[in-house]
């Protein structure tokens, strides 16, 4: 039974994978399969879309439903980030972070072993492996490391932690070593989180200078492996699947939103931002105060496609939260993604959005946009198809249903996602794969204007993909 690799690259769009940019991941790229039509959940942030990889499910059913978030079992008053700190005190409280089991858990259960390593933030690596007690495997990151003494046996051979520069090569490079030297050849599954280039394409833009150096990063850190895995005759034992979390947007604008909130909206509310959308929380649930809530937003310039789960059906102009995975108990009563186009940045890169977390020009991402809505899957390996390219819709909860079939294990049938059998060796002639795609719209008049949106999603069988979502205001004449 092969060993299985996930190298998750934080922010990799499709379009740099480029001999000039990844020359290691572009070489890797042409002798396995590429996913032309991989999605992300939404919100397209790095969180929930790392609880979505490790657990096959849509944010909604599996909990955590922002990198900003409300959890009202934890605290109904506020929204926290998704930190490791506050993210063991709801562990620590309700005795749980995520309804779904993780690859982790699933894996330990079967008396395989499971390590990740990562240098994004401290919620990201927690979120692969959210049981710390439950001796489900390994966990290494800067600021921790699962189990808890696990951090000394890493500094004593590997030297301390350095600190992260721009672009984050340091940490990446301290990384991979523990990935080769330590984990890569006593796992079944290894997850490798590196922070490179979501870090840098915030700070300076999509495909900035600063950002084609963090794609180095990304790629040696990939090219090490890779050697390591030739020079231990592992190569041909080890499936590796890179993915990124989402897709990337350049700020058109940064919206004040908190300070809307606080001074113009006509409800009480908890806010979390989270990047290019927005997420509320309201007292009580109340449905009246989601209705009016739903309408200022409308009447906003910077306001995009809303949704609203099942609890709050009916209200004017929004549609079902349940289109875009976010139908479950931790619901937000209302998700909001901003506005966003396909004009291109200042290095030619398409895809702008107003955003809640960056200034003009700067990378971000969390919305329905279609350029976020996008984002990487390669793979190859003894289980997989050899150089070529598919078209069939995919997505990040995919890949969990995927392992659990290389490794030969049950649990995937209960998941999300779907097994991709038209990647694997021996699998369905890809063309084979239907899909199917619809376009939902609701609309509401405003008096002078009236709002209007759509959403676009692919399903295949029982998964969906989520394409798009926009909205628009039309002025009355």
């Amino acid at each position: 039974m092969p060993a299985v690799l996930i190298f998750a690259i934080d922010g990799l769009q499709p379009s740099q994978v480029t001999d000039e940019l990844m020359p290691n991941l572009a070489a890797f790229a042409s002798g396995g399969v590429f996913f032309d039509n991989h999605h992300p959940v939404y919100p397209s942030v790095t969180r929930v879309n790392a609880a979505s990889i490790m657990t096959g499910c849509y944010p909604g059913r599996h909990g955590l439903v922002g990198n900003t978030l409300v959890i009202r079992e934890y605290d109904r008053t506020r929204a926290f980030s998704a930190l490791v700190d506050e993210l063991s005190l709801v562990v620590e409280k309700t005795g749980r972070l995520l309804f779904r089991p993780t690859l982790a858990e699933i894996i330990s259960g079967h008396r395989k072993k499971f390590v990740t390593v990562g240098t994004g933030s401290s919620g990201n690596t927690f979120v692969h492996n959210p049981k710390p007690n439950a001796g489900h495997g390994r966990s290494v990151h800067p600021e921790f490391t699962i189990p808890a003494d696990l951090g000394a046996t890493i500094v004593k051979r590997f030297g301390e932690w350095g600190e992260r520069t721009d672009p984050d090569y340091g940490r990446n490079e301290y990384a991979t070593r523990v990935l080769t030297e330590y984990a890569l050849d006593d796992c079944d599954l290894a997850v490798y989180w590196c922070d490179e280039p979501d870090h840098a394409q915030h700070a300076a833009g999509v495909n900035s200078d600063l950002g084609k150096q963090a794609l180095a990063v990304a790629d040696n850190a990939f090219g090490k492996v890779i050697e390591h895995l030739d020079e231990n005759g592992r190569r041909n034992e080890t499936d590796i699947m890179i993915v990124s979390d989402h897709g990337y947007s350049t700020s058109r604008g940064l919206i004040g939103i908190e300070s809307l909130v606080k001074h113009k909206c006509p409800v009480s509310v908890v806010l979390g931002t989270n990047g290019a959308s927005a997420l509320f929380w309201v007292p009580d649930r109340n449905t009246d105060a989601v209705d009016q809530l739903a309408e200022w937003l409308m009447r906003q310039p910077w306001c995009g496609a809303i949704t609203v789960p099942s609890a709050h059906g009916g209200i004017e102009g929004t549609l079902p939260a349940r289109l875009v995975g976010q139908e479950g108990e931790r619901s937000p009563d209302l998700t909001m993604s901003f506005t966003w186009d396909s004009e291109s940045n200042a290095v030619g890169v398409p895809g702008l959005a107003h955003t809640a977390g960056q200034p003009v020009g700067q990378g971000d991402h969390g919305s329905l946009s279609k350029h976020e809505m996008r984002n990487t899957l390669i793979a190859g390996g003894p289980s997989f198809k050899s150089g070529i390219h598919m078209d069939s819709p995919t997505g990040n909860v995919d890949l969990a249903p995927t392992v659990l079939r290389i490794l030969g294990l049950p649990g995937g049938e209960s998941m999300d996602g779907r097994v991709l059998e038209e990647a694997l060796d021996g699998g369905r002639d890809p063309d084979s794969v239907e899909s199917n795609t619809e376009t939902f719209s609701a609309e509401r008049e405003l008096g002078h204007a009236r709002y209007r949106q759509e959403i676009t999603t692919t399903s295949v069988g029982k998964t969906t993909y989520v394409d798009q979502g926009s909205a628009e205001r039309v002025i009355a004449t």
